[in-house]
């Protein structure tokens, strides 16, 4: 059993990390005397959790000795703890005992003696069946430290490499392992990590994730150190500060294609890339990049930077305060130039400008959009045909494939839309004309140029309707003419055929519906329908359509929006499924017990400030 290092020389405040019995794990913030305690010279370490209901406090306690309130650290109401010396657990060191730790040898007894473990389940007539575990030898022998390549050594409470020389020795035994995990661990800053890394000389992928390790103050650090097999590496949830971090990084590990940094803060990215190497020299091999959630707002001040990545095909920008793409106009034909895929989702993009632009990328193929102003307030099914009419190239959306039968009716209904816009500011010209008395008339040359006007910006803000009117006119029978015309189109049109199949246990094997419907119709009409045909309580249903090749269905959880809302196609096929009503109470149950429990905590919580502060209230009216 590896004990715990806890000398308290090693504690350096807003640096160490620590862990407690259940888990936990925090930051030391504060180290010395607490006023609340017996000995005014004994020595405390404050911890800030990162589970911000762990604590007790948020840092302040009430003075033993004049009733006021003292602040050591800031942190969330009930982040904070106090903890002697004597229990504070700043983890232990990777050894070679550690790693057999994780494996079985093959001569250990065996859990599932005869192929059956020692538990039984319980049947829904009351009786006892033995679980068979089959293969366990077998597995075994394949999971012996000298035999597997990749490793995981997540949330053991790792802080720093071996100390001895001959553990180090030890360690060597270990240097064919290709694959480290490392994530949740208590990693603090790059001269422990790197101190790691130095032990396993093929390591190609490595994960440090959740591990708060500080930027590398000094590019001396790295000085002599290579690694170039590295290929993959997770730094998500890390406490990287600085872009420049990264750079040192990418050129210690010259060949790494897949980098993730999610939940950092990059803001400087624009700086650092001015003042130091381009990042196209030092990220030559980089394939994947993942940035979300890293304080990046600007796409033409920060996201421009990276245009220049030779080999970068997916780029991730998630949970960013990005509200426009725009590309200078001299480098829009090189920008990201082997970028395949984009993800947006969680940004603030509220303009279908920013979409239009990605057509400069040249290669792009598949794009995420959810959650941002500009979709939140359409149906995921207008997003999507928007999208697609929008984009071309586009061959994913949302990671759902698009066939080529979606992207026509997306374009022809994206021309019939822009169409009638269109049409209505001419009828409107038209009739303003034709009812104008002798005198408004002789106003008609402004009048058309304003309606010229508004035209324009309904061109200007569709670049891709005059092309989509020249491919689908011959084949579309609404009008779609800007000049204005009369129709409004073939009913048929919006008749789409669809199947609907029951996956509910108790009519799965009902033959399914097979029908042609308007796509106007309301999911509840659909719901009444199903009701008759497979004997299913409407308030009980849950519905989704999935169209061909579509891995992931869409539920349909509204039952005022209509199908064309949802994006429902001709030849889509819509599953209908009951509610679990038991698996409901039970959710329920669960959700009231979490409820009751976070009120009694807040309850604690108050009753704790209102006795500070009444204790504060009585200090203030004594002196």
């Amino acid at each position: 059993m590896v004990t715990p290092n806890n000398n308290s020389t090693n504690l350096i405040p807003n640096v160490t990390r620590v862990r407690d019995a259940s888990g936990f794990v925090g930051t030391v913030v504060y180290l010395g005397p607490v006023a609340s305690a017996k000995s005014t010279t004994e020595i405390y370490a404050g911890i800030a959790w990162d589970d911000v209901t762990r604590g007790k406090h948020d840092g302040s306690v009430i003075c033993r000795t004049t009733n006021q309130i003292v602040r050591h650290f800031k942190c969330g109401p009930t982040q904070g703890s106090f903890l002697r010396l004597s229990k504070v657990d700043v983890g232990v060191e990777l050894t070679p005992e550690l790693l057999r730790s994780r494996y079985v040898k093959p001569d250990a007894e065996l859990i599932a003696p005869d192929n059956i473990l020692p538990h039984v389940a319980r049947t829904s007539g009351g009786r006892d069946k033995p679980i068979e575990f089959l293969g366990e030898v077998k597995i075994r022998s394949r999971q012996q430290l000298e035999d597997v390549e990749n490793i995981s050594l997540r949330m053991l409470g790792i802080a720093r490499s071996c100390s001895s020389a001959e553990q180090e020795r030890e360690m060597e035994e270990f240097s064919h392992l290709k694959s480290l995990d490392l994530a949740g661990n208590l990693l603090s800053n790059w001269e422990d990590v790197l101190s790691i890394l130095k032990q396993f000389n093929n390591l190609q992928s490595v994960s440090l994730a959740s591990n708060r390790i500080n930027d590398i103050c000094s590019s001396s650090l790295l000085s002599g150190f290579s690694m170039t097999g590295m290929v993959n590496l997770n730094l998500n949830s890390t406490n990287i500060n600085s872009f420049k971090t990264l750079q040192l990084i990418g050129e210690a590990m010259p060949n790494l294609e897949d980098l993730c940094v999610a939940h950092c803060d990059l803001s400087d990215i624009e700086e650092v890339c001015n003042n130091n190497k381009a990042p196209e020299v030092v990220f030559q091999s980089l394939i994947l990049l993942d940035l979300s959630d890293c304080n990046l707002t600007s796409w033409e001040q920060q996201i421009i930077s990276l245009q220049a990545l030779p080999k970068l095909e997916s780029l991730i920008l998630n949970d960013n305060k990005i509200e426009h793409i725009n590309f200078p106009a001299a480098e829009s034909d090189t920008s990201f130039a082997s970028l395949i895929s984009l993800q947006l989702a969680g940004t603030s993009i509220s303009n279908w400008s920013a979409i239009d632009s990605l057509n400069k990328l040249p290669v792009l193929q598949s794009l995420r959009l959810r959650n941002t102003p500009l979709t939140s307030q359409l149906g995921v099914g207008e997003v999507r045909s928007t999208v697609i009419a929008r984009l071309p190239n586009l061959e994913f959306f949302n990671a759902s494939p698009i066939t080529e039968r979606e992207r026509v009716e997306a374009e022809r209904r994206y021309v019939s839309n822009v169409a009638r816009e269109l049409l209505m500011i001419s009828s409107g010209a038209l009739l303003s004309s034709t009812v104008a008395t002798d005198d408004e008339k002789k106003t008609s040359g402004s009048e058309d140029e304003e309606t010229k006007a508004k035209q324009a910006q309904i061109h200007a803000r569709h670049p891709r309707f005059q092309s989509l009117l020249e491919k689908h006119k011959e084949t579309m029978m609404t009008t779609c003419s800007a000049t204005g015309s009369s129709g409004q189109g073939n009913i048929g049109d919006d008749v789409i055929g669809i199947t609907i199949r029951s996956m509910a246990a108790a009519s799965c094997d009902v033959e399914p519906l097979r029908k042609r419907i308007p796509r106007s119709l309301k999911v509840g009409r659909i719901k009444a329908m199903c009701a008759r045909a497979f004997g299913l309580e409407i308030d009980l249903q849950i519905l989704h359509f999935r169209i061909e090749n579509d891995p992931f269905p869409t539920e349909m959880n509204d039952d005022d929006h209509t199908l064309a809302y949802y994006g429902v196609t001709d030849g889509a096929e819509i599953l209908v499924n009951e509610v679990d009503v038991e698996a409901q109470e039970r959710e329920k149950i669960r959700q009231s017990e979490e409820h009751n429990k976070r009120v009694k905590e807040q309850e604690q919580h108050v009753a704790v400030i209102q006795s500070m502060q009444k204790n504060e209230q009585r200090m203030v009216i004594g002196s």
